[in-house]
């Protein structure tokens, strides 16, 4: 008897406690559906300077086109002081990447770019250098581990870069006149802490190094007529870091922060006039909003400007770029 009434008992507890416990579990399952709801696949444009570490599928392709409107009104001296112009200079570039996917762990993309130049009642310009890179996958995305992706970059002298007009404003200046090869390291990783506004981190650092140049008259390094002589490029480092929020699935904000430091350019032959220049670096921020109507398109504008540097420009620069996935 005693067993029989233990049985009862138990048996009431469980009955007591099994609302309460299908509550609890109803209870999680709706907060997993709010929070299901809130979430979306982010898409993303941007942002307007550091590549991505991703992976373009093979048969794919992205082309993206950017316009860019960039006015120096001075230069940071040695000191890193900034020193006016005494005429700003201004330039009008069109650039254009061409992203293609080979196999599921390397992808090519080629940039091609012109230039136009104004500085007082002076202009020039032309096609720029031209330039190949290289995509190799190291690590994929996950949960927790970033993708990496490990890049090797072709420059290609196709550029004007001697026997500029003597006025010596070198406006006409679009090429560094060497084949330069960049190895670079890419990251990217996509966070969910908040999951209506996921964020996308993007970082890059890069070797660059360049061959020798020889050059005659006025050139891209400096001279004058009399200049005739080899240019010995310093070698380039080169940090991105770049952050994207989205404030919705189709309007994200970005930001860049870009730093690049060169080795000293040295000359040697005859001039009259100073040719190359010390070490220099720059360190600038690039804000930016993306719109984008699906996964495959969107737009993206912002503004580029440097906040230090030494013996380089200091600048302001509009950039509006379009990419379309296909």
């Amino acid at each position: 008897m005693k067993k029989i009434i233990l049985l009862l008992f138990t048996c009431s507890l469980f009955a007591q406690e099994s609302p309460r416990a299908i509550e609890k579990e109803l209870q999680s399952a709706e907060m997993q559906f709010k929070r299901a709801k809130k979430m979306f696949n982010p898409w993303y444009t941007g942002p307007l300077i550091t590549p991505s570490a991703s992976m373009m599928p093979p048969g794919s392709a992205n082309i993206q086109p950017y316009l860019l409107l960039n006015g120096a009104y001075a230069t940071f001296d040695k000191h890193r002081e900034s020193i006016s112009l005494p005429h700003n200079l201004y330039s009008a570039q069109i650039l254009s990447l061409l992203l293609v996917g080979v196999t599921p762990s390397v992808d090519c993309m080629l940039t091609t770019s012109a230039t136009a130049n104004w500085q007082e009642d002076h202009s020039g310009g032309g096609f720029n250098d031209l330039s190949l890179t290289a995509g190799f996958l190291i690590q994929p995305e996950t949960l927790y581990v970033p993708a990496i992706k490990f890049t090797v970059t072709e420059v290609f002298p196709t550029g004007k870069y001697q026997h500029l007009n003597p006025n010596g404003l070198a406006l006409s200046g679009t090429g560094q006149g060497s084949f330069q090869t960049q190895f670079g390291l890419v990251f990217s990783k996509l966070f969910w802490w908040i999951y209506s506004h996921p964020l996308n981190v993007r970082g890059f650092v890069g070797y660059n190094v360049e061959t020798c140049v020889h050059v005659q008259g006025f050139n891209t390094y400096g001279g004058g007529s009399q200049t005739r002589g080899v240019v010995i490029p310093g070698n380039t480092f080169s940090s991105d870091f770049a952050l994207e929020w989205s404030f919705s699935e189709r309007w994200v904000l970005a930001l860049d922060t870009v730093y690049s430091f060169q080795g000293k350019t040295e000359f040697r032959g005859f001039t009259q006039t100073p040719v190359g220049t010390g070490y220099s670096d720059n360190l600038s921020l690039c804000p930016a909003i993306e719109y984008n109507w699906d996964e495959n398109l969107g737009v993206i504008a912002g503004v580029q400007f440097s906040v230090y540097g030494r013996n380089s420009q200091n600048f302001a620069k509009g950039q509006f770029s379009v990419s379309y996935v296909w």
